[in-house]
Parts: C-alpha cells; structure tokens; sequence
C-alpha cells in the first residue's frame, strides 16, 4: 500500500523525505537550543491550516504559548487569522505538567481530541521527562503511553527535543518515532551556520548528509546540496 504524505511546508525539505511527511506519522526534531526546531515545527503547522487542516501547538513547559506567538509573529508565514479561527490552536499542557502531572496525558488527549489536528505539534518533550522523573513518576512509562496513543491518531506530529547526536541514539525518544530530525549549528572557520539532517525516516528513502537551513523573514528553508 502506497504511503500518503502531506508537504511539509518548509520549502527544499519535502525533496528530501520523497514529498512530505509520511500520514500518520511521529517526528522527532532534534537539536540545542537556537537551532531552530520551533520555528520549524510552527512553520509547519500554519502550512497545514492554509491547506485546510488543523494544526495544534502543544507548549510543553519551557515557554508560554503567547511568548511564542509574539516572536514568530513577525514571521511571513504566521497569520493571525488563522489563529483567530483556531485552525492553528496555541495550548500549554505545562500547568498540568507542574501541578497534576498524573493528568497530563489526559490534558493532552483532551485538547486533541477536541480540535482533531491533521498536524499536532508537542515542544519540547525533554522537560516533560525531567519534571516527570524529579516528582517519582515514571517517565519511561508515560512515554511509552504517549508514543502508544500518538500511533492511533491520523495525523502527523512533530515532537521537539533537546538532543545532539551523541544523545539520540540512547533516547527513548530516537527509536520509537518513525522519523528523526536533526537541526544544528556548528562552528565552521569562525562562523556558525545552521544545518538539517534527516537521520532516519520509516518507509521513505530520504537523502541523507547535512544540509544548509537558512532563515529569512518567510521562515526556514532548505538549501539542499550547498555548504
């Protein structure tokens, strides 16, 4: 059976995952901070809604959704409308995770089940595991319960981290998602630029090896085959 895929929206991207991002599937975007992992995932979820889907931020801890909001505002691809309109949903799952964290996936399923996202964004997963861990509940165990339930949804989602590529490999994370995202910004000559790399990605045969990310006042873009 031939798998369906749904563009990405980040442009250069598409051509090298054959197309888009495999439906349903689950997508690891990983990097440090500043790599631009949020503004990719967000990009992304207002490519969805101009096509007519539902795109749903979830805000994990780190940042309010509003903070979010005011910085990619000024991004060519944010349109207020859409939000207004909520086919783009902004929502924080992090008082769940401070105050009740034993109903945190049940906050999640709540918000997903009330909007019916074609693209649902989680960013970023890594605090949700150290505040997990810090009030003794397993995190390995509610891990394995959100990766279980992200596999019944018809849709994609983005699940942001913040991991390198000595991290990946022994993460929880890195081998239950069907595809994995690296985002990077090395120092070359005295000068940082930022790379994408697609490690891994079931089903799709991806091009492999870093490529050039450039950001401009549109958002992300991939400069394929350019160093």
């Amino acid at each position: 059976m031939p798998i369906t895929r749904e563009t990405t929206g980040i442009p250069g991207l598409d051509d090298l995952i054959e197309g888009g991002f495999p439906v349903p599937s689950t997508v690891l975007i990983a990097g440090e901070p500043g790599t631009g992992k949020t503004t990719l995932s967000v990009q992304s979820l207002f490519h969805t809604a101009r096509r007519g889907g539902t795109g749903i931020y979830l805000a994990a801890i780190s940042e309010p959704p509003w903070v979010v909001q005011s910085f990619l505002s000024n991004f060519g691809f944010y349109d207020a409308q859409l939000v207004d309109t909520e086919k783009v949903v902004f929502s924080d799952v992090g008082s769940s995770l401070v105050y009740e964290p034993e109903k945190l996936m049940d906050r999640l399923q709540h918000i997903v089940e009330t909007y019916q996202p074609s693209r649902l964004v989680i960013d970023p997963v890594t605090p949700i595991r150290e505040i997990l861990e810090r009030k003794g509940i397993n995190d390995r165990e509610f891990m394995h319960n959100l990766f279980a339930y992200l596999k019944t949804l018809s849709c994609t989602t983005l699940i942001t981290a913040e991991q390198n590529y000595a991290t990946i490999p022994s993460s929880l994370e890195g081998y239950m998602v069907d595809g994995v995202i690296v985002m990077s910004y090395p120092e070359e000559e005295g000068i940082r630029r930022k790379y994408i790399e697609v490690l891994k990605f079931r089903g799709t045969d991806h091009v492999t090896g870093k490529q050039l990310l450039d950001i401009t006042g549109n958002g992300l873009s991939v400069q394929a085959g350019l160093r």
